[in-house]
């Protein structure tokens, strides 16, 4: 995790003062190399930064050839996490199932039928992502990496091992695994970050205590430990807590309007 976290932070932008650094994007970009590194072992390589004589803005960039699958995966998945919102901007079959639940599928399945609608595009970017999903796991089949730790790996592994894991481990179950372990990590980390980041600037005295600490620690090549995460830098709790306090006052206000409503 240490290596992309120091190769994200020598992004241009960080030193510019004339341009502004999109830290959501940004943010979301790291946590996908790193549950990527951890889901499939693949360094997909976005967060690294832009070189515009090799790679063109928005393109996959990796130092390692994991070949067109991978490359292809990732352009999906990042166009499905910041693209496909499944909320009111998304597609009319979650706004009709947010009012009428039932109808919800129904809607759905005629709509993917129609083409460039937002129910057309999820259901062609699941179909695409399935595909290289399956490639992936195929070409990782053949190689047959034994010593690999990570998750991907580790299943197919297991299901080599035993007959009884190659039954329960279907292909479809392996490429589903670890895409959502992938899934479910990165766009909710890379919310926290930019949470925490947005609310700690808004809060001086936070903002300044952090930095000490992370001055205060040592060398730039120094790389803390678990326990130094623990014991050493008491205000990055406090800036997790002042988070989680922060979506806890959020909640509450929604819950207190509804009640309103509702009576």
């Amino acid at each position: 995790m240490q290596h992309f976290i120091e190769s994200a932070a020598q992004h241009p932008l960080f030193f510019s003062e004339d341009e502004d650094l999109d830290f959501s994007n940004l943010s979301l970009k790291l946590a996908t190399d790193v549950i990527g590194q951890a889901a499939f072992g693949i360094d997909f390589g976005l967060s690294k930064p832009p070189n515009p004589a090799v790679n063109a803005p928005g393109t996959f960039t990796s130092n390692e050839d994991h070949g067109k699958e991978t490359s292809e995966f990732i352009s999906q998945h990042i166009y499905s996490t910041t693209t496909l919102k499944m909320d009111l901007s998304g597609s009319f079959s979650v706004i009709v199932g947010l009012l009428i639940p039932v109808l919800q599928e129904p809607f759905r399945q005629v709509l993917e039928r129609i083409p460039d609608t937002m129910d057309w595009k999820v259901e062609k970017t699941n179909n695409k992502l399935s595909t290289r999903l399956d490639e992936i796991v195929a070409k990782r089949e053949e190689k047959n990496e034994m010593g690999s730790k990570d998750f991907l790996s580790l299943i197919l592994n297991a299901r080599w091992s035993e007959e009884i894991s190659r039954n329960l481990f279907t292909s479809d179950y392996v490429s589903a695994l670890p895409y959502e372990h992938l899934l479910a990590g990165s766009a909710t980390t890379a919310f926290t970050l930019s949470t925490v980041m947005y609310l700690v600037v808004g809060h001086p005295e936070v903002e300044k205590k952090l930095l000490d600490e992370i001055d205060g620690f040592g060398s730039q090549d120094k790389q803390p430990t678990a326990h130094d995460l623990l014991f050493k830098f008491p205000s990055l709790d406090q800036a997790s807590f002042l988070q989680s306090t922060y979506w806890h006052i959020e909640l509450q206000k929604t819950r207190m309007m509804f009640s309103i409503k509702k009576n």
